[in-house]
């Protein structure tokens, strides 16, 4: 009886030395929104799978920011090669293994060429961060038990953020699912480099 009872103590106590962590928190969402934006320079990899009523598709994603600057680099369709778009607040480029270069004043615009719709680059870069766009009025935005966002209606695009996790000093979306009529994306966010730390 008294060793029964010696092994009940031993495992209630280890047990309770067993703390399970709690999930990310944003106590303030202004606060948060100031925050993140903060976050100019990072490095992101993961898989885009994308539809429309006609076809669909994936691929590997590895895009790279600092400041406006933007490289997206997409491993897997449109044949052979890597496709790579990259430019600023002003101009894009779009890089195709054997095509010429082609141009235009924003990455949405060259979209077009990939998917035969625009692909909201400009305003991704605030999304997958999982803040509005500030250049864009908000429709419609909710948040989760945690305080992040949870659903966002934006650009003419619904958005559900279903995944978070705690990358530095910064709590960051590894789940984006968006759609605009008969166009849709899922941004599966594999892993995060913030800043220095991108290899």
């Amino acid at each position: 009886m008294h060793l029964r009872l010696l092994l009940l103590i031993m495992l209630l106590g280890g047990c309770a030395g067993q703390t399970p962590q709690p999930p990310a928190t944003v106590a303030n969402w202004q606060e948060h929104t100031q925050h993140l934006p903060q976050l100019d320079h990072w490095l992101l990899e993961g898989k885009l799978g994308y539809r429309d009523s006609r076809d669909g598709g994936s691929a590997w994603v590895n895009w790279q920011q600092s400041g406006t600057t933007f490289d997206v680099q997409l491993h897997g369709p449109f044949g052979s090669g890597a496709t790579r778009i990259v430019g600023d607040d002003n101009h894009a480029e779009l890089q195709q293994s054997g095509e010429d270069t082609l141009t235009a004043a924003s990455p949405a615009a060259l979209t077009v060429q990939l998917f035969g719709w625009q692909w909201p680059v400009d305003q991704l870069q605030f999304w997958v961060r999982g803040i509005p766009s500030p250049h864009e009025p908000t429709a419609l935005r909710t948040h989760n038990a945690e305080g992040t966002l949870a659903a966002l209606q934006q650009s003419g695009w619904q958005l559900a953020f279903t995944g978070y996790e705690q990358v530095d000093q910064w709590v960051l979306p590894t789940r984006i699912k968006g759609n605009s009529g008969e166009f849709n994306f899922t941004l599966v966010i594999k892993r995060w480099y913030p800043e220095d730390t991108a290899p």
